[in-house]
């Protein structure tokens, strides 16, 4: 493969690891603000009954209260729900921008191009991404969380390994 192909192909997987990442992180969120919002709400509808009944453990239905109320107030600043609607809007950009660069990738693959247009793809699938990025995400940040990252970059490889080797 030659050099700028090479490159073409790196931005590819790239920005499938990407897609794969925020996937991923999506989930993670989801799950996150789905537990919590379960356990406030098993909490809250029978900590007072079953503090009544079984008062030799009130000890521990009486943490469950504190826990639940604590979760209440800071719940509208923790950045579950935030996320995943921003991630989601994110991923689905990705998606389209990465299929494109899978139909480039043909042309690419195949000689068809110069390398001047193998890098200016290469440019404008970045320039893509970054731009999404900004007007997305704007000012909130995802850190980033290695486990995820690490999936993403093997479901990306399969992928693509499974589409075109």
């Amino acid at each position: 493969m030659a050099d700028y192909q090479k490159k073409y192909w790196n931005q590819l997987e790239q920005l499938k690891t990407n897609v794969f990442y925020l996937h991923f992180y999506a989930m993670n969120a989801e799950w996150w603000n789905r537990a919590i919002n379960i356990f406030l709400a098993i909490s809250s509808s029978s900590s007072i009954g079953a503090w009544v009944i079984w008062k030799e453990y009130d000890y521990v239905w009486a943490a469950i209260i504190a826990i639940s109320q604590v979760l209440t107030a800071i719940k509208p600043q923790l950045p579950f729900q935030q996320r995943c609607k921003l991630i989601n809007e994110l991923n689905d950009k990705l998606q389209e921008y990465s299929l494109q660069c899978e139909a480039d990738w043909y042309d690419v693959s195949e000689g068809n191009l110069t390398d001047k247009e193998i890098h200016d793809l290469t440019i404008q699938c970045s320039t893509n991404v970054m731009e999404a990025e900004k007007k997305i995400l704007k000012s909130v940040t995802l850190p980033i969380k290695t486990s995820l990252l690490e999936k993403a970059e093997d479901e990306a490889e399969l992928y693509l390994k499974r589409k075109y080797f």
